[in-house]
């Protein structure tokens, strides 16, 4: 009886271990499933998504909020500082509604004392989020882009910032990081992101 109570307490040791092995592998699945959210998300799982995506592009990424302002994301590197507006649509294009919340957003960041260069906005959108990516029509509304055009915002969709995203998630391509940035950086209305390199060599 006493040699199987030992054989008991140790299988039990055992046990305890695996399952917590188990919640880590369940958390590590969550954790690294979330840039799906990309794709088919909207509201706060979305914004979580697109820090995260940034974040592999190489940004410093942030919330801002005080008791008069509150932005969906900041994100900045050496090349530039950013103000991101983060949008999700069951089944249409984004509008240009977002767009003057950004505008907004972007003047409110500059009237701060700490704040001497006025930032790039981008407008970050997941349209037709209840659609399969590859079914997806136009992103944003045709007057979306002109007047994105007009201020000089950056219209990011979300399926790309998910391919970038996904390429980086584990590697370290300082090169392809950088080229992102620079698309997102230098672009005015739609980004078009480079290829990732051919991951198949």
């Amino acid at each position: 009886e006493e040699k199987i109570r030992d054989k008991l307490v140790v299988t039990e040791s055992k046990l305890e271990s695996l399952h917590k092995e188990k919640e880590l592998l369940e958390q590590q699945i969550t954790d690294e499933s979330l840039l799906k959210h990309l794709l088919f998300e909207t509201g706060k799982p979305l914004e979580n998504a697109v820090h995260l995506a940034l974040e592999l592009i190489g940004f410093n990424v942030s919330n801002y909020e005080d008791s008069e302002s509150e932005f969906d994301v900041v994100f900045e590197c050496k090349e530039g500082r950013l103000i991101g507006e983060v949008e999700g649509k069951d089944n249409k294009a984004i509008n240009i509604d977002k767009l003057r919340q950004l505008e907004m957003n972007i003047h409110e960041d500059f009237a701060r004392d700490e704040v001497n260069d006025m930032a790039k906005g981008a407008l970050i959108g997941n349209a037709f989020r209840l659609v399969e990516p590859i079914e997806r029509t136009d992103f944003f509304t045709s007057k979306c882009i002109t007047a994105a055009n007009r201020s000089g915002t950056t219209l990011i969709r979300t399926t790309d910032l998910f391919s970038a995203a996904k390429y980086l998630s584990g590697k370290n391509d300082k090169k392809y990081s950088k080229e992102c940035r620079q698309a997102i950086l230098s672009t005015t209305a739609l980004v078009v992101f480079p290829n990732p390199p051919d991951t198949t060599k």
